[in-house]
C-alpha cells in the first residue's frame, strides 16, 4: 500500500513538472518578443539623440545615472571618441533647478568618463569640466583631433 501511494505521489509530481515546463516554454516567445521590442525602442531613442546632437548626452533632472538610452548613444559615438586625441567631458546641471548643481554636474561627467574608460578610451585622454550656468541637464562631449 505504501509503495502504491509513493508511486502515485511521484506520478503526480512528475505530471506537475511537465505542465510547468510546457507553460514556461509557451511564455518564452512572449518574453523574447518583449525584450526585442524594448531593445529596439532603446536603439530608436538613442538614434534620435545622436541625430539631434551626438555630443549631448541627456540626463534626468535629478539624476547622475546613465540610462540604457544614453549608454546606447555613447556606444554609437564611441568610435569618434576613441579616434580623437583628447576628449573633454563637460557635465551640466542648472543651478536654479538643483541645490548642489556643481556636485550633480561633476557626478554626471564622472559617470560618462567611467563609461568611456570601461569601453576602451584611455583615461589620460579625458578631461572633465562642469557648468551650472546653462539651463541644461546633460553632458557634452567635445573631441579634438
Amino acid at each position: 500500500m505504501k509503495r502504491l501511494l509513493s508511486v502515485a505521489l511521484i506520478s503526480l509530481l512528475a505530471a506537475g513538472c511537465a505542465q510547468t515546463s510546457k507553460t514556461a516554454q509557451a511564455d518564452k516567445p512572449a518574453v523574447l518578443d518583449k525584450a526585442a521590442a524594448e531593445k529596439a525602442a532603446i536603439a530608436k531613442a538613442a538614434a534620435a539623440n545622436v541625430a539631434a546632437d551626438p555630443t549631448l548626452i541627456p540626463f534626468e533632472k535629478m539624476s547622475a545615472k546613465l540610462t540604457p538610452v544614453t549608454e546606447a548613444q555613447l556606444l554609437a559615438i564611441l568610435p569618434t571618441v576613441k579616434a580623437g586625441k583628447t576628449v573633454l567631458v563637460r557635465g551640466h546641471c542648472y543651478r536654479k533647478d538643483i541645490g548642489n548643481a556643481k556636485a550633480a554636474a561633476q557626478a554626471r561627467a564622472v559617470a560618462v568618463k567611467n563609461f568611456l574608460v570601461e569601453s576602451g578610451v584611455p583615461a589620460h585622454k579625458i578631461a572633465m569640466r562642469y557648468d551650472t550656468e546653462r539651463s541644461l541637464h546633460a553632458v557634452r562631449i567635445e573631441v579634438n583631433g
